[in-house]
């Protein structure tokens, strides 16, 4: 891809490698370039820097702050700020769990920027993994038990264990994960993103379980363990997302080292975003050991004055400032060593531009995994003709289960399998009037208590031709009560039921049947009478197969026609 005159985003902008990578971009000369922080003294920070850099000929700098991961409304709160409100931690929690609609989609911080500059391309340089791991889920979970302890020690209940829990629901990490590349996902296609690289963490720097660094937690870190597995969660999402259709190219490079350095300087040492103010003690009554550790005892040390931690450091970004101690040790050979945030920034832009640098994690497991065999191809014949000879020998036809899911696969199967009982081919269907055909399915269901059981017995309730009168078994796969007891019947849940699981027997969805059967033979047909060439796969003879109605073909064809689900590698 050429990079001039395009928009170009990058979140984490301010941070070590996205300054890097935003300075070499400078020299490809994009229209925009758009840098995000969590700050905004950092955004102001990284737009004064490339705007007046000397390599910017002209390309335009935009600087947004706030936080990625929440709705706009909280993306400049902090997390300590967000839990002060109930009604705060509630919108939290609603846009990590609830279904994915419009609500949560467009008042995302995310999704708002990026439907504001459309960017053609977004490099992601933010630590997801850490932003998500250092939440301290672990540490939440502690003070729970705690609590938890105290209540059944005869401690009366109180609001405390209520706000612990929506604190652990809201840093349970997976489900937050989920929700950001789902995020992303619908905010690169509405800005018609064309390419998305993000530049990722192993967690360890590279190294294994025993890696002695942890960022002050006790050693073997649950927290370093948690960042690495997210990680790795994280690049299997993208992965999927690199097979989706209608998505754009996504890459990750994935440093396995320490990154370093973004300045070496004498002063204030920065930790967790604050100086570390400097305090003094000396032997005394309050300083004997007794029988107790307690966490926060009568104070027996003092302030020195306004004095802070003082030294010569070295700035890491992100991973914060190091001493000259500690960055000897951390990069000596054997340790994690070190990699350059330029030379990231290399990768990254030869990767853009359509080089093969290698380092593409996401080509690595694509040329790694393994893929659907001939020799499957060869035999998948072979095992359907045997379950249909089963079929015929038993008598007993084999539709749906609802083990392989979702329950609109078992609903799509079970109404194919009655409109081939009932017609037996697709022209069949197609010269039935809909109404007549709705009825008729309607009397083969209550007239056949095997079929009829069958499917109540699998979790797939049958909605009536009326509109109104259902059946049901004990379990229902569909609808997904999430917690709630009692769902309300309207319209719109009546709609979303029957598309997402009920087997529907009104003549609206006997409609859809025969348009979609139509539009199944009409794909068929593009093939010319003369051209028998390898290009058409779904052709006369498929068609030919059809015919006699294969339930799994025409399933097939609507999953990937319809519900866009196919693979494409």
């Amino acid at each position: 891809m050429d990079i001039k005159g395009k928009r170009i985003m990058i979140f984490g902008g301010w941070g070590l490698v996205g300054q890097a990578i935003a300075k070499q971009l400078l020299e490809e000369q994009p229209s925009e370039l758009i840098v995000t922080s969590l700050r905004k003294n950092e955004a102001d920070e990284i737009h004064t820097i490339l705007k007046n850099h000397p390599l910017n000929k002209g390309t335009r700098i935009t600087s947004v702050h706030g936080d990625l991961f929440v709705r706009d409304e909280l993306s400049y709160l902090s997390k300590a700020d967000i839990y002060s409100k109930p009604e705060q931690v509630e919108l939290l929690i609603h846009d990590i769990y609830d279904d994915l609609g419009p609500d949560i989609i467009h008042n995302s911080k995310l999704y708002q920027i990026m439907d504001e500059y459309k960017p053609q391309v977004l490099i992601d340089c933010i630590n997801t993994a850490t932003a998500f791991a250092y939440q301290n889920v672990y540490q939440i979970v502690a003070e729970l038990r705690a609590e938890i302890e105290d209540i059944r020690g005869g401690k009366e209940s109180n609001s405390q264990l209520i706000e612990t829990v929506e604190r652990i629901i809201s840093t349970l990490y997976i489900p937050q994960l989920i929700r950001h590349v789902q995020i992303l996902i619908e905010s690169m296609r509405q800005a018609e993103t064309q390419l998305y690289l993000k530049v990722g963490t192993s967690g360890t720097g590279g190294m294994g379980f025993n890696i002695p660094y942890t960022h002050s937690e006790d050693k073997p870190s649950k927290m370093l363990m948690s960042k690495s597995s997210l990680a790795g969660a994280h690049t299997m999402l993208l992965w999927l997302l690199g097979r989706t259709p209608h998505a754009p190219i996504v890459k990750e490079i994935k440093p396995t080292a320490a990154i370093a350095w973004k300045k070496i300087g004498y002063g204030k040492v920065v930790r967790r975003g604050s100086h570390i103010p400097l305090y003094d003690a000396l032997p005394g009554e309050l300083t004997v050991l007794g029988d107790e550790l307690v966490k926060t005892p009568e104070t027996s040390w003092k302030r020195m004055d306004n004095e802070f931690l003082e030294s010569v450091y070295i700035d890491a970004g992100e991973n914060g400032y190091f001493s000259a101690g500690e960055f000897s040790v951390l990069t000596g050979e054997g340790q994690m060593e070190f990699v350059t945030p330029e030379e990231i920034a290399d990768l990254t832009l030869l990767e853009i531009k359509g080089g093969n640098t290698g380092n593409d994690i996401i080509s690595s497991l694509d040329a790694s995994v393994l893929a659907p065999s001939y020799r499957a191809g060869l035999i998948r014949k072979d095992a359907l003709e045997k379950m249909e000879a089963l079929e015929e020998k038993t008598g007993k036809d084999s539709v749906a289960f609802e083990l392989l899911g979702p329950p609109r696969l078992t609903k799509l199967l079970y109404e194919v399998y009655i409109l081939k009982r009932l017609k037996g081919t697709i022209n069949s269907v197609l010269d039935a009037e809909p109404e007549e055909l709705a009825a008729q399915m309607e009397a083969e269901i209550l007239g056949n208590q095997e079929l009829r059981a069958t499917i109540l017995s699998v979790g797939t309730p049958i909605l009536l031709k009326d509109g109104s009168t259902f059946l049901r078994g004990p379990d229902m796969s569909e609808p997904n009560f999430e917690g709630r007891t009692v769902l309300e019947i309207n319209s719109e849940n009546i709609e979303k039921w029957t598309s997402g699981g009920w087997l529907d027997l009104r003549t609206s969805n006997v409609k859809q049947w025969q348009d979609r059967l139509s539009a199944l033979g009409a794909d068929m047909e593009k093939e010319t009478k003369q051209d028998y060439s390898s290009y058409y796969f779904r052709n006369r003879r498929f068609l030919g197969g059809t015919q006699r109605m294969d339930i799994g073909i025409i399933v097939n064809w609507v999953l990937e026609y319809e519900d866009m689900g196919y693979r494409i590698k």
